[in-house]
């Protein structure tokens, strides 16, 4: 699997997630998950041009992800609301693939990817 797939995956989680929460959650988170996007996706670009800067920066948004998720008490609340409403229940599937998921499969392939340049050393 190339580095870049699961930083895409990341966005669009993030950016479906976000439309289904404009006019719900106030207008600077909205705008964060906007920045965040295009931070994905200019790291994505970057690995993809095989710009070592862009797995760098690839690798610290999938630590931020995990650590802005895990620590926040709104997504907590979220997670268990899970099965209340097809809404909310879209949104945590949405939250856990864009905040866990891509982000875990990018640091593990990120390792593998480290690990493999450093056994041809």
């Amino acid at each position: 699997m190339k580095l870049y797939i699961p930083l895409i995956g990341s966005a669009i989680s993030l950016g479906i997630g976000g439309i289904l929460l404009l006019h719900v959650v106030p207008f600077l988170i909205s705008l964060g998950t906007l920045v965040a996007i295009l931070l994905l996706l200019l790291s994505a670009l970057l690995i993809a041009k095989n710009y070592k800067v862009g797995e760098y920066l690839g690798l610290i948004l999938s630590i931020l992800a995990i650590l802005a998720s895990a620590t926040s008490s709104v997504h907590d609340e979220a997670l268990l609301k899970f099965g209340t409403s097809l809404y909310i229940s879209i949104l945590d599937i949405l939250m856990v693939l864009g905040f866990y998921l891509f982000p875990v499969l990018y640091i593990a392939l990120f390792a593998k990817k480290l690990k493999r340049s450093m056994k041809y050393k």
